[in-house]
């Protein structure tokens, strides 16, 4: 992953990218065991909170297929769906852990 899409999307050096990159990364990390422990106790308020957290700060800094991952599990949560949440989860995770390889340069 390449922070190309933050600088461009918010027109900002690479560094300042790298940075906003960080943050998303340390919010993700605490995000998603929200929604791990949303779903272990059956909490679809709490779990369309976060993803409408993560489907916001993730479409502000450009990452459109977060965005859209946060935005499916929200609408899920809103109705009443918890099938599926940990495939959703499962991809979210597989995107912090792209992320945090792109910032330790891996």
């Amino acid at each position: 992953m390449n922070f190309r899409n933050i600088e461009s999307f918010l027109s900002v050096d690479t560094h300042e990218a790298e940075k906003l990159g960080r943050l998303l990364a340390g919010i993700l990390t605490s995000d998603l065991e929200k929604i791990r422990r949303g779903i272990r106790d059956n909490d679809p308020e709490s779990i369309r909170f976060v993803a409408h957290s993560i489907k916001g700060a993730s479409g502000n800094l450009g990452f459109q297929s977060l965005s859209q991952l946060a935005a499916v599990m929200e609408s899920r949560t809103r109705a009443g769906q918890l099938d599926g949440l940990e495939d959703l989860l499962l991809e979210m995770q597989q995107f912090l852990e792209k992320l945090e390889d792109s910032l330790s340069g891996r």
